[in-house]
């Protein structure tokens, strides 16, 4: 998807993407962002970049669960992490082997 079209999209589903950063701060998910989220709708859910109504995306964006945020958020982290080269686990597996 391309950024224009992204930028566009995401201004019309800002009230959908409101509504799920404000559930799952209510959840007590106090380190969420609406970056976050977007982007774990992006690469999760629109990963395929298939054209979709309006109604689905918004569909898409209240059945997130926490579960997937989650899972993706952490997937973020190791990702990042073994790009800057902290991956301590692999570290340690070095040594012991």
């Amino acid at each position: 998807m391309e950024k224009e079209k992204q930028k566009e999209l995401r201004e019309l589903l800002m009230p959908a993407l409101q509504c799920k950063y404000d559930e799952f701060r209510l959840l007590g998910y106090k380190q969420v962002t609406m970056e976050q989220i977007w982007e774990c709708l992006l690469q999760k859910k629109w990963k395929n970049g298939e054209e979709r109504k309006l109604y689905e995306l918004v569909s898409d964006i209240l059945s997130l669960q926490i579960g997937e945020y989650m899972s993706f958020i952490t997937m973020q982290s190791y990702k990042e992490q073994r790009l800057a080269g902290d991956d301590d686990l692999e570290a340690m597996l070095k040594e012991l082997l």
